[in-house]
C-alpha cells in the first residue's frame, strides 16, 4: 500500500500572499517617510510653499495611498488565513493517512475531471474494504446545518464579547458531487464500485449542531472519530483484488 500526494498549489499561493502582505504592510510607512522628507525639503527651500495647495494635494494623495494599502493588506491577510487553515486541515489528513497506509492505497490532494465536471478531493482511500473519499474542513466555532441545506452557518464567539456569523457551502453536497465525478471516471473505465464520502472537521475547537437524516451523510469531528470510522469501514460491496488494482491504475494514470 502506498500514499500518493499531488502537488498542492495553495502552498505557492501562500508564499505569494505572504510576500504581498509584507509589501503592502510596509508601504504605508514608506509613503509616510517619503511625504515627510519631501515636506521637510520643501519647507527648507521655500517656507511659504508648505501651506500651498500643492502641499495639501500631496498630503491627500499620500493619505489615500496609505488607506488603499491598508485595505489591500486586510484582503490579503484574510485570504492568507483561509488558505493556511486549509493546509492545517490537510496536515491532519496526512497523519491519518500514515496510520492507515497498511490497509489502503491513499491519494492526497487528488484533482478529478470527468466531462465538464472538475473538483479536487482532499483524500481518496482505496482498499479491499472499499473506497472512501474525505473532505477536510478546519473551521472552528459552532457550525449548524442540515444535509439538505445549500449553506451551513458558522458562529464564532470571542472573549471580548464579539460574535460573528458566516455562511459556508454545505460540505456534504460537495462530497456528494466529488463522489459522482469519481464514479463517472471509474465507470468510463469499466469499474462500478461503491464509494462513501466523509466530511472531516479537523479543528479541535469545532462544535457541530447538524441535522443529518440521510445515512450516507457522514461527518467526523475529530481525528479519533475519523480513525474509528476508517478502521471499522466495510462497503456493502467490497472490492475484488482485480478491481482494487484496476482502480489504483486508473487513479495513478490521471494524476
Amino acid at each position: 500500500m502506498k500514499i500518493y500526494k499531488s502537488r498542492n498549489p495553495n502552498k505557492l499561493r501562500l508564499g505569494v500572499l505572504f510576500a504581498m502582505q509584507v509589501i503592502f504592510g510596509a508601504l504605508p510607512a514608506v509613503l509616510f517617510i517619503i511625504f515627510a522628507i519631501d515636506n521637510f525639503r520643501l519647507s527648507q527651500n521655500n517656507p511659504e510653499a508648505v501651506t500651498a495647495n500643492t502641499n495639501y494635494i500631496s498630503a491627500y494623495v499620500s493619505a489615500a495611498a496609505i488607506v488603499l494599502c491598508g485595505i489591500a493588506y486586510f484582503i490579503l491577510a484574510r485570504r492568507y488565513n483561509v488558505l493556511l487553515s486549509g493546509l492545517k486541515g490537510e496536515h491532519s489528513l496526512a497523519k491519518i493517512a500514515k496510520r492507515h497506509k497498511n490497509n489502503y492505497d491513499i491519494f492526497i490532494n487528488y484533482p478529478i475531471q470527468y466531462k465538464r465536471n472538475r473538483s479536487e478531493i482532499d483524500m481518496i482511500m482505496v482498499g479491499k474494504n472499499g473506497i472512501i473519499i474525505i473532505e477536510v474542513k478546519n473551521h472552528s466555532g459552532t457550525v449548524c446545518g442540515a444535509d439538505s441545506d445549500e449553506k451551513w452557518v458558522q458562529y464564532k464567539h470571542y472573549r471580548d464579547g464579539k460574535n460573528t456569523e458566516a455562511e459556508m457551502k454545505n460540505p456534504i453536497k460537495q462530497v456528494t458531487r466529488q463522489r459522482d465525478i469519481l464514479k463517472g471516471i471509474l465507470r468510463s473505465n469499466g469499474v462500478d464500485a461503491w464509494i462513501d464520502g466523509v466530511v472531516f472537521f479537523s479543528n479541535p475547537l469545532i462544535r457541530l449542531k447538524l441535522s443529518l437524516k440521510n445515512k450516507a451523510s457522514i461527518v467526523c469531528a475529530s481525528e479519533k472519530e475519523l480513525d474509528k470510522f476508517i478502521s471499522e469501514y466495510s462497503a456493502p460491496r467490497p472490492l475484488s483484488k482485480k478491481d482494487n488494482e484496476k482502480i489504483i491504475d486508473i487513479l495513478r494514470s490521471q494524476m
